[in-house]
């Protein structure tokens, strides 16, 4: 059961990296069909991530008084509700829409296997599982971009001689917009999803007496280190999102560089540097301290993008990833010591905390606003706020397991 469900849980994590990643690579893309301004453009991923904000406390909540496989279940087949709305109406207003119901559906995702996982795990195995999930999201996220590469160009490649599925997509999607091809892809694996999750059996919950709901949500307000806690969260969400989702298009606009093949492929590798660094981390957890480990790639990932950011072509589009690689074990980490800080209520501090991926909405969107009065380049320099705020939590972030954030 043990080794079943957290295969099952990897999954989930590597379909959530596909949904997430290939938002990134369709961006320049949106910008070009839908003749989009940066900040029209960064609306895009503000209203998925924005989705977080309204539906992760609910989420937890929820997961106190149902079931994890029916909450799944339905969280799965809002995301295919979701990816069949982009797919089959392409335009801006829809797409506005459909990404905020993936978004939703992914916050319940994310908000239900944590304390599956913690469960499963065990609290002191934590980090260690969050890290190998979080490779997992890499994977996907790596593949999702060459799958988008993949789809379009063999779309648009008319001397190419297409077999049934890229017969079928020429029928269905509209011309000049073969980008959205991905979608339909997601569609058939969210909906396979659905049915062996139907059929897997999990394990039941421990039921306890105690206070759910707004008192418990009332108490992580009053703690200053859930609080603190929650803002590292959402200040990596909005650094991971907004290098993610403006990397392609600064390579166009400052490089020169096609988006659908060499933005596409620098992309993917901003993410699999991001999945190759859990292994890495995952070592480093094992050895050190995680607050120290936390610390000193933050340091990293500031060089790794003041070099990317700046230097030339040949430089950068191989130094600007590194700063996944570096990004890799920040999120598992930070909700570890959170999580292990606290001795109960860990299915609604795990909706509380994965609010925190709001963040996620507001750095695309703070860099797209600023990109139409001072350019992109100038812009990106937001993401020194949120690394130099995580390379502090050293100074405050408590030793994990015994120290109780909540009475």
């Amino acid at each position: 059961m043990e080794y079943k469900l957290i295969s099952l849980i990897n999954l989930i994590y590597f379909q959530v990296g596909l949904l997430m990643s290939v938002m990134s690579a369709l961006i320049p893309n949106m910008i070009d069909s839908y003749q989009l301004s940066y900040q029209l453009a960064s609306m895009l991923p503000f209203a998925f991530y924005i989705a977080f904000g309204f539906l992760c406390i609910p989420a937890g909540i929820a997961n106190e008084k149902f079931s994890t496989k029916n909450v799944l279940l339905f969280s799965f087949l809002l995301a295919l509700t979701g990816a069949l709305l982009f797919a089959v109406f392409p335009n801006y207003y829809a797409s506005v829409v459909s990404l905020f119901i993936i978004g939703s559906s992914l916050a319940i995702i994310q908000v239900s296997v944590v304390p599956l996982l913690r469960d499963t795990c065990g609290a002191e195995n934590l980090a260690f599982h969050s890290s190998l999930n979080q490779l997992c999201y890499g994977a996907g996220a790596f593949l999702s971009p060459h799958i988008y590469s993949y789809l379009t160009s063999g779309l648009l490649d008319q001397n190419r001689d297409k077999g049934f599925i890229f017969k079928l997509l020429n029928n269905i999607i509209p011309r000049n917009y073969e980008w959205i091809s991905a979608y339909w892809l997601f569609a058939v694996l969210l909906f396979s999803t659905f049915i062996f999750i139907s059929t897997v059996k999990f394990p039941k919950k421990k039921r306890e007496e105690k206070e759910t709901g707004s008192g418990v949500n009332l108490q992580f307000f009053k703690s200053k280190y859930v609080i603190l806690y929650f803002v590292a969260l959402m200040l990596y969400a909005s650094c991971e999102q907004g290098i993610a989702i403006w990397m392609s298009e600064f390579f166009q606009e400052y490089h020169g560089l096609d988006p659908q093949t060499n933005g596409a492929a620098i992309l993917s590798w901003y993410w699999i540097l991001l999945s190759v660094g859990c292994l890495g981390g995952m070592l480093l957890l094992k050895l050190y301290d995680s607050r120290r480990v936390l610390a000193i790639l933050s340091v990293f990932a500031i060089i790794s993008f003041s070099i990317g950011l700046y230097s030339g072509t040949g430089v950068a589009k191989w130094v600007f990833p590194l700063v996944g690689l570096f990004e890799s074990v920040m999120w598992p980490i930070i909700l570890s010591l959170a999580l292990n800080s606290v001795d109960k209520h860990h299915e609604s501090l795990t909706g509380f905390l994965y609010t925190a991926s709001i963040g996620g909405a507001f750095g695309p969107f703070i860099i797209g606003t600023f990109s139409d009065i001072s350019g992109l380049r100038s812009s990106l320099n937001y993401i020194y706020l949120p690394l130099l705020f995580i390379a502090f939590i050293i100074f405050w972030a408590k030793p994990i397991i015994k120290n109780k954030l909540i009475d």
